[in-house]
């Protein structure tokens, strides 16, 4: 539950990977783990964290995946993201639900060196243990802060492009500007209110007949695009 997430500033990663880059990415902020006898992880990297063995029965009954992996671990979420350079581009996420699309939004924007994410209030939490599974790391490397993006939005200079299933081509789209780029909900897009205050409506040329694309992979197709007009290489 988020409201007990938020309140004790904590979260849960789960499997020896997503362990490994807790310990790699936020050292300080790994309060326990939890490992059955068949995790990978070794010896050498729990002895410097408070490690309890459990049984495979037991984690079982306290993982939130059905086919619970060998280890899980209790990390503190006040950690700081540490940005590298200037926000050319900034992704809004408005209203997005679906844990694992929102954690892959946030792994791919990591892949294109977004550094920051500004989601809804409605938005998934960020520390659900879907959206960190999906994530695969990447929560660590992008900022995502939940604000009124409506007001942001407005306070903000910067180019407002939504992406829409009646906007422009993608592909025609160009500029040199500091860019918002609003992804919308799954099933409803983005919504009323932002779409009034937004510069350019955007759409993926499609061919084929599928009614449209999940929010992540536009997201990605779109993020794909745009961070060409940044980075020429």
């Amino acid at each position: 539950m988020s409201k007990f997430r938020n309140l004790e500033q904590k979260f849960i990663v789960e499997g020896d990977k997503m362990i490994l880059e807790s310990i790699q990415s936020v050292p300080d902020q790994i309060q326990a783990i939890f490992i059955t006898d068949n995790t990978k992880l070794s010896s050498e990297i729990l002895t410097n964290y408070l490690t309890y063995k459990i049984s495979v029965n037991d984690l079982e009954r306290i993982s939130s995946h059905k086919n619970p992996q060998h280890s899980l671990a209790v990390v503190g979420s006040t950690f700081k993201v540490q940005k590298s350079n200037k926000d050319q581009l900034v992704l809004i996420c408005d209203g997005i639900q679906d844990p694992g699309n929102f954690g892959t939004i946030i792994r791919t924007a990591d892949w294109f060196g977004i550094q920051s994410i500004v989601a809804s209030k409605n938005t998934v939490d960020r520390f659900n243990p879907k959206v960190i599974q999906a994530s695969m790391g990447s929560i660590y490397r992008v900022d995502v802060t939940y604000e009124n993006i409506v007001d942001w939005l407005r306070s903000s200079n910067r180019l407002k492009l939504a992406t829409t299933l009646a906007g422009d081509s993608l592909y025609n789209f160009k500029t040199d500007q500091d860019l918002a780029l609003i992804i919308g909900n799954e099933g409803n897009g983005v919504s009323p209110e932002v779409l009034e205050i937004i510069d350019y409506k955007v759409t993926i040329p499609g061919h084929g007949k599928a009614e449209s694309l999940n929010a992540s992979v536009a997201s990605g197709i779109v993020i794909a695009h745009l961070t060409k007009l940044f980075y020429h290489d």
